[in-house]
């Protein structure tokens, strides 16, 4: 009787252990080397939206149990099985990433070689002292970038624990920021709170104060929900937050955007964390943006797709299927979404407010730089941007979508910068996605040629 070299378990346990070809995206596409301080003007940054006296203390990693583990005493020949990675053997094949595991078994990953390079490269063209790009198929959950940089010597460079993971997209270095009203809006829409909702506020730049939540006097400014989420308003979702959402709520709506959990990934990751304080005057700073979390590059690209799509958060996949040694290939199996944000109307809301973020909010400049054959490509995004005091350290984030009306991607950017800094986490995350819809309008035109 012919043995079975296939069964299920045996299939997932070793899809789970590929944990090891992290070791392919911290190599080549990160830089580990110190920054070389170049000949030019220093350039302020702008002011932050809050100097806290000191920072929330870092989520610790999420360690998992060997995966390897479930396979023993099962009476497999484990010749016949997947072995480890062999790192002289990753190697490109038609625009993807392949890596042999052994016994003459290869992975193939869901990477797209050519905008993995292009996002490295905007992020050692912006000179970050620390930041991380993901990129994931909207429809599919595909992983197609994974790039971090890391200049271990500069001064805001966090220290990285050795038994965390080896790749910043998937390490809650870094706070939420502003990404979080993305949360806070979805709330308030939950609530009946509509996009065109005006409510007057007091201005609030850098920091939310009790007066901040109190009703203002004649003549103040008013808002309504869509130009707050463009604009980042902070006095405005602090006091709309304060007015229509209860501990609970914001219990609730951290829950269904998953934080505190730790996203299913064939990687060692963090969970991304949330702490919603009992005071009032802290939950609407929470609200606005104003700490209380942290989040992973990687469920940053979650959330963008969750918007993009139906409202859930998909199970991220970063190996598409095996294949064995007879030439069998065995599909990385579907998994149900890993968090269910919103409903499909509440998404649907969310990408009509956060367009306006990039056509004429907070990252109107960055993507005003796109070329002109990709203009008519619309973008919907949400950015954050908070400081620390001590190192000082400039965090920006962009979380967004494209194209707007069928999108395909989702990106999460987050950058790391010093008082010396050339781009933003916007500027980057304009790069990559003008990369990736590039290469789709020229392979386009060619076809059209042909």
């Amino acid at each position: 009787m012919k043995r079975r070299l296939l069964t299920p378990g045996f299939i997932l346990v070793h899809l789970l252990a590929l944990h090891a070809l992290v070791i392919w995206f911290s190599g080549p596409g990160r830089a580990m080397a110190p920054m070389t301080e170049p000949e030019v003007p220093q350039v302020d940054a702008p002011e932050p939206d809050e100097l806290p006296d000191e920072a929330e203390e870092l989520a610790g990693p999420v360690a998992g149990a060997d995966p390897l583990a479930a396979g023993e005493g099962a009476g497999a020949d484990p010749t016949r099985l997947p072995g480890a990675l062999d790192l002289a053997n990753i190697y490109e094949d038609a625009g993807h990433m392949r890596a042999g595991l052994g016994h003459g078994w290869t992975a193939e990953l869901t990477t797209d070689v050519a905008l993995q390079k292009a996002a490295t490269a905007a992020l050692n063209r912006a000179k970050v002292p620390f930041g991380a790009v993901v990129v994931i198929d909207v429809k599919t959950g595909a992983i197609l970038a994974l790039a971090d940089r890391y200049d271990e010597k500069h001064e805001v460079a966090p220290p990285l624990s050795r038994d965390g993971p080896p790749h910043l997209a998937l390490r809650a270095i870094a706070p939420a920021a502003s990404v979080f009203k993305i949360v806070t809006a979805t709330g308030l829409l939950d609530r009946g709170v509509s996009a065109g909702a005006e409510l007057p506020y007091h201005p609030a730049v850098r920091k939310i104060l009790p007066q901040h939540l109190e009703e203002p006097g004649k003549g103040a400014p008013r808002a309504d929900m869509a130009d707050a989420l463009a604009h980042s308003n902070n006095g405005y979702f602090a006091r709309m937050a304060d007015q229509k959402l209860s501990r609970e709520d914001m219990d609730t709506l951290v829950r269904r955007f998953g934080f505190n959990q730790v996203v299913p990934f064939p990687l060692l990751t963090e969970a991304s964390t949330a702490k919603v304080p009992r005071n009032g005057l802290e939950r609407a700073r929470m609200a606005a943006g104003f700490w209380h979390t942290r989040l992973t590059p990687l469920h940053g690209a979650l959330i963008g797709a969750a918007v993009a799509g139906d409202g859930t958060l998909p199970t991220p996949r970063l190996i598409a299927a095996l294949v064995a040694p007879d030439g069998r290939r065995v599909e990385a199996p579907q998994r149900p979404p890993f968090a269910e944000a919103m409903t499909p109307k509440t998404a649907a809301n969310l990408r009509t407010m956060m367009e306006a973020t990039v056509r004429s909010g907070t990252a109107r400049r960055a993507f005003a730089k796109w070329p002109e054959s990709i203009r008519h490509i619309k973008v919907g995004g949400k950015t954050g941007t908070l400081a620390l005091r001590e190192p000082y350290t400039f965090y920006t984030w962009f979380v967004g979508y494209a194209p707007v009306k069928d999108p395909e991607i989702a990106i999460a950017v987050m950058v790391g910068n010093g008082r010396l800094w050339w781009q933003r986490g916007t500027d980057v995350a304009a790069d990559v996605m003008a990369s990736y819809f590039k290469a789709r309008v020229d392979a386009a035109k060619g076809g059209k040629g042909r």
